[in-house]
């Protein structure tokens, strides 16, 4: 009897294996382009002006290079914010119409070198900051664009303070003087359901969220907490055992903010699907809140804090 088990589990391995082997491509003929919306209203002590950033979504199988992402942004929608019974027009920016130093300062703004950016940016900016960003105000976003409206409403959150920062040794082989451990605490707000993103900078580097950037308060409503803030890793770059960690004598920021749920499902989401790989794992439908298109309209309000990394 086990020696059959043995064979059927064999064959049952043997046929998954091969199974794998056989490269997948999704196909195009059903594809349709759908507009992509990313776009923020912050309130802090340091920000961007409120942004829209309109582009058209493309196959999965497409290239991507500097010709086609400059091809992806929407020109001449109209783009508006209502609050209180006012409505400010967003005013279309592409870089390439842009002159010096107002298209540096702008680019710096989104906290990129200039020098570093090749492609034609493109989006739709309050470069007066006219709209007035207010704790428990709502906010509308319309965009009309070839004769179809979108909207989406979302609610500027209310502020909780980091209370205080300190650094410690890391624990195990990194327990040495080249490298400290960030800690926090906040006092959670009982009254209301809470959730944050983080952002932060090394000394001489920009502002980035981690890969997990954001998380709710389920497991410490309305009680101060004190947590561990590792610092944020890029798309981009290698784990190794210093990952996480501050390096010692450094300027750093941190950069903390309360976001709405709607906010919180989206990047959760996203943030979970990047680790949802392989032929195994299951599919995660990213969580927008843009009627009839894709992405994120959201509100963020967030405070920057610098800090001096001790040297001992």
């Amino acid at each position: 009897m086990m020696n059959k088990f043995n064979r059927i589990l064999t064959y049952v391995s043997v046929v998954l294996f091969a199974a794998c082997e056989t490269e997948y491509f999704p196909s195009t003929d059903i594809y349709e382009k759908q507009l992509t919306v990313e776009s923020y209203l912050e309130l802090s002590n340091e920000t961007v002006p409120p942004f829209c950033i309109l582009t058209s979504s493309i196959p999965y199988t497409s290239g991507l290079d500097t010709g086609v992402i400059n091809n992806i942004y929407v020109r001449g929608a109209q783009v508006s914010v209502e609050y209180n019974n006012q409505k400010v027009i967003l005013q279309e920016f592409c870089l390439s119409q842009l002159q010096e130093p107002f298209r540096s300062e702008l680019i710096r703004q989104f906290g990129f070198d200039p020098d570093s950016v090749q492609t034609d940016f493109c989006a739709y900016l309050d470069i007066a900051r006219e709209i007035v960003l207010q704790p428990g105000d709502f906010y509308t976003l319309e965009i009309v664009f070839n004769g179809d409206t979108t909207r989406s409403i979302a609610q500027m959150p209310l502020y909780n303070n980091i209370d205080s920062f300190w650094f410690e040794k890391p624990p195990g082989r990194n327990n040495n003087d080249t490298f400290a451990q960030l800690y926090c605490i906040i006092s959670d707000n009982p009254l209301v359901a809470d959730y944050y993103r983080y952002y932060t900078a090394g000394q001489g580097e920009r502002l980035i969220p981690d890969l997990n950037s954001v998380t709710d308060d389920v497991f410490f409503d309305g009680k101060s907490f004190e947590f561990s803030l590792f610092k944020a890793r890029g798309l981009d770059e290698e784990f190794d055992d210093n990952t996480g960690l501050f390096r010692r004598g450094d300027t750093i920021r941190v950069k903390w903010c309360n976001i709405p749920k709607e906010h919180f499902q989206f990047w959760n989401s996203l943030e979970a699907s990047r680790t949802r790989q392989g032929p195994f794992s299951s599919y995660v439908r990213i969580e927008g809140n843009i009627p009839g298109a894709l992405g994120i309209f959201g509100t963020q309000h967030c405070r920057t804090y610098t800090l001096i990394v001790p040297k001992e």
